[in-house]
């Protein structure tokens, strides 16, 4: 009893300064994404709509690409070196590689920067991770709720900061803030302290390999988890990159960049609210109770966010659905971690967000066919309809993950420690 209390002293102290930090690097981060499609407009000169409508697809295609294939070799070092070298190296390489997107001459080279950044980060992984590994197992659902208000506190500060900047100062010194918001995160991430011990390796004669040595042994519900965070990246990410073009045709292009940050605002707070709410709730309700709600709702507002010609019905519709839908991978992280063994968290997580990051990765794809086919509305009519088709898929896979030996009795534990 007393190691375990001695492992998780710091994990107060770690939970604010993880929240600082992830706080800068999405603020920094959500200064520059949200204007991408108006930056390849107005700089870049991709006027028209299908075309650059297949820029930003290939934009988060590589960026998702490159985030996929490194966060499993990040989230490995990390369980053999400590999470925090992870967080300084995401922290500090991004800082260096974001500013240089300001002075890409075409598509193709921003594209290739986007790639390189993605690559490099896996900062909100790691923090994650940390706090897993570092936390009383009856207090990590509140603490990931807590460290997902400072994801949309931080997408909230850099949608409205992005915006006004973008607007008035134009996209290089947006893009220069963005590296300085990353740098202060580093050093904040400094200040934290990891209660790191290296996992000494069984002999090889006992080591379990699957797939013949290139894929890791997790357990029944680790891969069921894993499929839900693909099928979860896929369908909630299916309009996000098209948000600042639905907005342009509503409110014309000479104010999109601004309405954009003023929107993406608000529906971070809605996001933020959600996360503190549904970060708690996890701890104490079973998850399908959450998910399936939050998901109904997210059909009725994207529905009407496809169809929206008024920009205060598009803006209402999409903080609600923010405000429901902003938790979710609070409640995915929560189970995730039930179904693995806190020596593997490292690893695990890091292969979620691989998972997760696939998902989106082969969304742009299909989305980038929507939008040649029907539009910017198309794309957002058929998020609406993969929402919906998920609804039946959580009810299935999460009905069996309850049932499996391990994640069982661990869960059992962990909510009954809950409600002492």
């Amino acid at each position: 009893m007393n190691i375990i209390e001695d492992t998780n002293r710091h994990w107060k102290w770690n939970l604010f300064l993880m929240w600082s930090s992830q706080l800068l690097v999405l603020a920094g981060f959500a200064a520059v994404m949200p204007f991408i499609p108006l930056f390849l407009k107005d700089v870049l000169g991709y006027a028209d709509e299908r075309t650059r409508g297949v820029w930003m697809s290939a934009f988060y295609f590589f960026g998702t690409f490159g985030y996929a294939l490194f966060c499993p070799i990040w989230g490995a070092l990390s369980d053999r070196f400590g999470v925090k070298p992870m967080l300084l190296r995401g922290t500090f390489g991004t800082a260096l590689i974001f500013p240089l997107m300001a002075y890409a001459p075409n598509g193709a080279m921003l594209v290739l920067l986007r790639f390189l950044s993605a690559a490099c980060a896996g900062t909100t992984a790691a923090s994650q991770t940390l706090l897993v590994k570092n936390t009383p197992e009856n207090k990590q659902g509140f603490a990931l709720g807590v460290l997902s208000t400072a994801i949309w506190g931080g997408t909230m500060l850099g949608n409205v900061v992005g915006g006004i900047v973008v607007h008035y100062y134009g996209y290089k010194f947006t893009f220069m803030a963005c590296g300085a918001m990353y740098f202060l995160a580093g050093f904040i991430v400094l200040l934290a302290h990891e209660d790191f011990k290296p996992v000494v390796k069984a002999a090889a004669k006992h080591v379990k390999t699957g797939l013949g040595g290139w894929m890791p042994e997790f357990t029944t519900a680790v891969w069921m988890m894993l499929g839900l965070m693909f099928l979860t990246g896929f369908v909630r990410y299916f309009e996000v990159p098209y948000l600042a073009m639905q907005i342009e045709l509503i409110t014309g292009s000479e104010e999109a960049a601004y309405w954009t940050g003023i929107i993406s605002a608000f529906v971070a707070v809605g996001a933020l609210l959600s996360g503190t709410i549904t970060g708690d709730l996890s701890d104490r309700i079973k998850p399908l109770y959450i998910l399936v709600p939050v998901f109904a709702v997210t059909v009725i507002t994207i529905f009407i966010q496809a169809f929206a010609t008024n920009l205060w019905v598009f803006g209402i519709s999409r903080t609600l659905m923010y405000l429901a839908a902003g938790g979710i991978y609070s409640v995915l992280q929560k189970l995730l971690s039930a179904a693995t063994p806190k020596r593997k968290r490292g690893k695990v997580f890091g292969f979620s967000t691989t998972a997760n990051s696939a998902g989106i990765m082969l969304s742009t794809v299909f989305a980038g066919g929507a939008i040649w086919l029907s539009g910017v509305r198309g794309v957002f009519v058929a998020a609406a309809i993969l929402s919906a088709l998920l609804i039946p898929c959580y009810m299935g896979v999460i009905s069996k993950i309850m049932r499996q030996p391990y994640f069982s009795s661990q869960y059992k534990k962990i909510m009954a420690s809950k409600r002492k």
